[in-house]
């Protein structure tokens, strides 16, 4: 037997809440937040005012691949082609290849914990968003 560990919701609402205070700070447009767990099940999200609903899709599947696959998705993105592979391998519409996407792990240790997705402005931009979630909770 072995304990798999998580984020929890204290965690997740404390990113969350992190990125909605950058994202509003800095007067851009309106971005969704979305926190998952180790599953890639949804513990919390957030969509700004004004914000695409289509963000909110795209957010959650940014969040849901880092976490699933274990990398954060501009990473994984860049390394698709060099295997030969496409979305369609994996057999799921929900695999993400835009940046947006991190994976929240345990700090000095390989588990995925989580993950974090925003989307709403340039993919770059969605990226150092969710690094500030990722600041506030004290892991990588």
């Amino acid at each position: 037997m072995y304990i798999r560990e998580s984020i929890g919701l204290n965690e997740a609402k404390a990113a969350l809440d992190a990125i909605l205070t950058e994202a509003s700070r800095d007067g851009g447009k309106p971005a969704v937040i979305a926190v998952v767990d180790d599953k890639g099940e949804l513990i919390c999200l957030a969509r700004m005012d004004g914000a695409n609903p289509f963000h909110q899709t795209m957010a959650v599947r940014k969040a849901t691949t880092a976490a699933l696959m274990g990398l954060d998705t501009s990473v994984f993105g860049q390394m698709m082609p060099k295997m030969n592979m496409t979305m369609l391998d994996f057999g799921s519409t929900d695999i993400c290849l835009v940046p947006g996407g991190l994976t929240v792990r345990k700090p000095g240790g390989r588990a995925v914990l989580g993950g974090i997705g925003v989307s709403g402005r340039q993919p770059g931009q969605d990226e150092e968003l969710a690094r500030s979630g990722l600041a506030v909770i004290g892991v990588r």
